[in-house]
């Protein structure tokens, strides 16, 4: 067209790093005089889309015709402009330049906001200037600008948050169909003045009452606002929330800000401020835990703020009551917490810090009380001021603190049961923490799992597809040609970790056929990135082997642990008891290459040595026998120590169930034998030959380590004191 009459249409889009951004516009207008320009925008579609956080996000200005709905987002954009139609006006520009005086003026009009989760956010806006004057004085430092804003916001779901941040609602154990409204003023003469308000128009919160999340309970919200001023260099905030069942807060917060060359935040800024918080028992305190951890607790704390930004001065009270922290996978169940602290300047001090365990009520008064243990924490926490400009946040936080635990039942999965006592002391200071203490286990029962999880091979490489490959190389060349200069890494806090591990009196061990008591401490030692090492040595307490279908007494049991956690070296003899015949398996090496031989005393072939565990007597030959050793060769191979009638033995609950077919020694036939243990020392056994009519029963009592008394009664009866001496 021609100046006086000019119409313009654009469409393009842009890529900004990992966002692209589409738009469609319609303008038109023209030159009224050689200083004035006047023009409307009337069409506007601005299209987002961030990959890192997926989702369409769509603002329309002016009309919404059916290009633009065809075009815009085929959700909430299409939504809009059926219900809407042509509700949005073009938005009128105003140019004028008269004499020394330059005035922009923007007509109100209104704009529709879509994201990738439903709802539409609608902004409006009343009519806005902005002036600027150039005085040809030369007493004028610079030019004069004036500008004035008003505007409002209405119908922004809360539940867009889900979009834009890393953790969903459902994640806090809160869901949401709150509405929010809020509105602007901001004007600039001699300085900037601002007040914005954010607050709830409509809707509520829901939240877990506890941490099955199985009924979500409305908050029945009464008061949700955020009020912002700033008034030149002063800015002031407050924040008032009050519900029934989440609690009410009352925040205020002053401050000053340096408006030269652009708004600044000095570090002598003079701050002001208070708090006042009551929060019920809900879930989003799990926002501050890991993935898969839970925190609930109530909070009720009263302080104030002063001081300046480089030295804040806190003088106030928290306390809490009910607090639980849980982790279904890991096993971890502490409840009926309390914590008592103060604020005194730039120090918190910890009064009391009390955890229960699972099972324990808290109540001192109660028989349950102590049932899941209880663990106590006192301390003092402190920020110290900066003594160089290069001091980080961990260089200047101190901490100390000391925990004491009795009786506390740290984990409650089925298969890791573990019950503490000591006393723990944490320092961090100068970026550095240091633990020391003792740990002595009350009571433990380690279950192995009979079969390990699956991994994928050293050889396997999982390679992304050839469009994810592409998008990665785009997204590095895009952020190495955006890349500032690198900035030296933080400092991070280096660990000194040296603590006592003592098994205590009841360590239990269960699995994949070994069933005994451990005793034993252990040294635990990290110092800054270097793996953690175990010293000492752990060693078994009586207990059985199962192995080759039989069980095993356990003589020797030592894991010397020397360096790496995972791998001590291992001294194991176990011997199949009551036989003339010294036979077992002897386990040697480390526990990440074990060596498995079996063991006789004196010494024997190996084909004896299975003969004698599996049969309990020299082998010969025999069909029954053959069965036995096959079924030992087949628990060898599959890499058990059960065999096939292992399940039959347990559900008798027997210690032994043994088949022993007729050799030309005996004229008894074949006979079968029971045996049960009843205590360490105690040995019952029954033996029946298949083609008699009587059985003899058989005890074994040890009086001594070389004395051993045998009675047995049935076809044969007798009374025998056995005294062993063992020599090469």
């Amino acid at each position: 067209g021609s100046l006086a009459d000019l119409k313009l249409s654009t469409q393009g889009q842009a890529g900004i790093g990992t966002r692209q951004v589409n738009w469609q516009a319609q303008a038109s207008g023209g030159q009224r005089t050689a200083q004035h320009w006047q023009g409307s925008l009337n069409t506007l579609t601005l299209r987002t889309q961030d990959a890192a956080q997926p989702g369409l996000w769509t603002l329309t200005t002016g009309s919404t015709g059916s290009n633009n709905a065809s075009t815009g987002n085929s959700g909430n954009a299409g939504e809009a402009a059926s219900q809407t139609g042509k509700t949005s006006q073009a938005i009128t520009l105003d140019w004028l330049q008269s004499g020394a005086t330059q005035t922009l003026s923007v007509g109100s009009a209104s704009a529709q906001l879509t994201g990738p989760l439903p709802g539409t956010a609608r902004l409006r806006w009343l009519p806005a200037q902005w002036s600027h004057q150039q005085l040809s004085s030369a007493k004028q430092a610079k030019p004069k600008v004036r500008w004035h804003s008003q505007g409002s916001i209405s119908e922004l779901p809360l539940a867009w948050l889900d979009a834009i941040s890393g953790k969903s609602m459902a994640d806090l154990g809160l869901s949401s169909d709150l509405i929010l409204a809020g509105n602007w003023d901001a004007k600039y003469t001699d300085t900037v003045h601002l007040s914005a308000l954010l607050e709830r128009s409509s809707g509520d919160l829901r939240l877990s009452p506890d941490a099955s999340q199985k009924q979500l309970l409305p908050a029945r919200i009464q008061e949700a606002r955020l009020n912002i001023n700033l008034d030149g260099e002063q800015l002031s905030s407050s924040l008032r929330w009050d519900s029934e069942r989440a609690g009410k807060a009352l925040l205020a917060f002053s401050t000053q800000l340096q408006a030269s060359q652009g708004w600044a935040w000095a570090i002598d800024a003079p701050l002001g401020g208070s708090l006042q918080m009551q929060l019920p028992p809900v879930d989003a305190w799990s926002a501050l835990a890991p993935p898969g951890w839970r925190l609930r607790g109530t909070l009720d704390a009263h302080a104030t703020l002063t001081g300046t930004r480089k030295s804040p001065q806190w003088l106030g009270t928290l306390q809490a009551k009910d607090l639980a922290v849980r982790s279904v996978a890991d096993g971890i169940d502490f409840q009926k917490g309390t914590l008592t602290a103060r604020l005194e300047g730039q120090q918190l001090n910890i009064e009391e810090f009390t955890l229960f365990g699972a099972g324990g009520t808290g109540d001192k008064g109660s028989a349950r009380g102590t049932v899941g243990g209880v663990v106590r924490v006192t301390g003092v926490a402190q920020l110290l001021p900066a003594g160089t400009p290069a001091d980080t946040f961990a260089q200047r936080v101190q901490i100390t603190l000391a925990a004491t635990a009795k009786a506390l039942r740290i984990s409650t999965r089925s298969d890791r049961r573990i019950t503490v006592s000591g006393d723990l002391t944490a320092q961090l200071k100068d970026a550095r923490l240091t633990l020391r203490g003792k740990l002595v286990a009350d009571q433990a029962l380690i279950t192995l799992p009979s079969e390990t999880a699956p991994v994928l091979g050293d050889d396997v490489v999982v390679r992304p597809s050839a469009t994810q490959a592409a998008q990665d190389a785009l997204a590095k060349r895009s952020a190495a040609a955006k890349a500032s200069p690198a900035k030296p890494p933080a400092t991070t806090i280096t660990p000194d970790i040296q603590v006592t591990l003592d098994l205590g009196p009841s360590f239990q061990m269960r699995g994949r056929g070994l069933d005994t008591r451990l005793a034993g401490q252990l040294e635990l030692r990290a110092v800054g990135s270097a793996d953690p090492t175990l010293t000492g040595t752990v060693r078994t307490v009586r207990g059985t082997y199962q192995a080759y279908g039989q069980r095993l007494d356990i003589e020797q049991g030592l894991l010397r642990f020397f360096g790496p956690a995972d791998n001590p070296a291992l001294d194991i003899l176990a011997i199949r008891p009551k036989l003339s015949q010294r036979v077992g398996v002897q386990v040697l090496g480390t526990a990440l290459s074990p060596i498995v031989r079996l063991y006789a005393e004196p010494e024997l072939p190996e084909a004896e040595k299975l003969a004698w565990l599996v049969l309990g007597r020299s082998a010969s030959g025999s069909g029954g026998e053959a069965a036995l050793l096959q079924q030992a060769a087949l628990a060898l191979l599959g890499g058990s120590g059960k065999g096939p009638s292992a399940s039959l033995t347990q559900a008798l609950g027997l210690d032994e169930l043994s088949f022993r077919g007729s050799s030309g020694e005996t004229t008894s036939g074949a006979t079968v034998t029971l045996g049960k243990r009843l205590s360490n020392d105690f040995y019952v056994a029954y033996e029946s030959s298949l083609t008699g009519t009587m059985g003899i029963f058989t005890i074994f009592y040890d009086l001594s380590k070389r004395l051993t008394l045998r009675a047995q009664t049935g076809e044969k009866s007798a009374i025998d004191l056995i005294w062993t001496h063992r020599y090469d």
